[in-house]
């Protein structure tokens, strides 16, 4: 079958390659991959700049179905059934994060894509427990951007959307634009996504999304924010560009008792926050890293009753043309790129 593959710890050594099928181990299946998702770890990994063991087939993020393949002691599945998968292989199960149910940042993983072989490929192969049914009204085209909605979801889970709240969103990713939908099905009264012009094909695919913008170089964030909540300040920031500037700001936004979760990974490893304004602010601070269990089952929910609707954040590319796609996505000429191996 057409594999991409990372076949060196060096920078690039991406080819599509001829391999063979993977065979099903006890306890895993083969899945038919639909769509495979290229996030910015993958770019990351292209570029050496994120451990990987090559050579390995790279995508974290896929869409498929059961594949005639599965392994000895796999029950509850079915060929044909259209499933997603956690990205948290060979997680150890007896580490302290493991045995308090958070296997998606236990050490031990091996995760798809660059622990082992991934889904940018005809077929991958993946542990059974790790599967999630897709339901039938969920389409392709959203259900393959369940795992980046998980992550929003799973930030959700330990920030809750205030009902009726203010909730602003920094940076108009994908992560920020999937965030900005969560909140919003989530029950908060407002919903902001702040951004810059560097992203204005981004700011504009939200509005079209009917999600209200605000470019940061055109509004004062900070006292914008002040002017739609009477003085207070919002109630969540989901800050998820990593950048110095929207860190400072969001801090500054927030009300008294206000709560900031953070997705963004900066591109340095300090930066420089206003620590007293959130001290004196007595502001809760969280940082959300990968997707829990529960968040994949939240991601397919709001998507099967119409809620959060990913699909448009899609464009798809055959998997032969995966270098169009990558520098596609790197330009930011897409939001999210998807390949299809299936596709000629």
């Amino acid at each position: 079958m057409k594999a991409l593959r990372k076949l060196a710890a060096t920078h690039e050594h991406f080819e599509l390659v001829e391999v063979a099928e993977p065979k099903p181990e006890p306890g895993w299946v083969v899945l038919d991959v639909i769509y495979a998702g290229i996030c910015g770890t993958d770019l990351h990994i292209m570029h050496n700049a994120f451990p990987s063991w090559p050579p390995v087939t790279v995508g974290h993020e896929f869409l498929g179905r059961v594949a005639s393949t599965v392994g000895v002691g796999v029950t509850g599945w079915a060929v044909g059934d259209r499933v997603v998968c956690e990205p948290h292989s060979l997680a150890c199960g007896i580490c302290h994060l493991c045995r308090r149910g958070h296997a998606e940042v236990c050490m031990h993983k091996r995760s798809p894509g660059w622990g082992i072989d991934g889904g940018m490929a005809e077929r991958v192969h993946v542990p059974a427990h790790l599967l999630h049914r897709v339901p039938a009204q969920v389409s392709d085209l959203d259900a393959a951007l369940c795992e980046p909605t998980a992550i929003v979801m799973t930030a959700l889970e330990r920030t809750p959307v205030p009902p009726g709240g203010t909730v602003l969103v920094f940076g108009p990713g994908p992560i920020g634009l999937l965030a900005a939908m969560a909140v919003r099905a989530c029950g908060a009264g407002r919903v902001v996504l702040v951004g810059r012009p560097s992203s204005q094909s981004r700011l504009e695919l939200a509005q079209r999304l009917d999600i209200e913008v605000w470019d940061s170089t055109q509004v004062d964030v900070v006292a914008r924010a002040q002017e739609i909540t009477s003085g207070r300040g919002a109630d969540l920031v989901l800050e998820t560009s990593g950048a110095q500037e929207a860190v400072a700001s969001a801090i500054a936004a927030l009300r008294r008792r206000g709560r900031l979760c953070v997705l963004g990974v900066p591109d340095s490893p300090t930066l420089q926050v206003p620590w007293a304004t959130a001290m004196n602010r007595a502001l809760d601070v969280t940082f959300s890293l990968s997707s829990s269990w529960a968040s994949w089952d939240a991601a397919l929910a709001l998507m099967a009753h119409g809620a959060v609707h990913p699909g448009p954040l899609a464009t798809v590319f055959p998997l032969t043309r995966w270098q169009e796609a990558f520098t596609a996505l790197s330009e930011r000429r897409v939001v999210k790129a998807l390949l299809d191996p299936r596709a000629p």
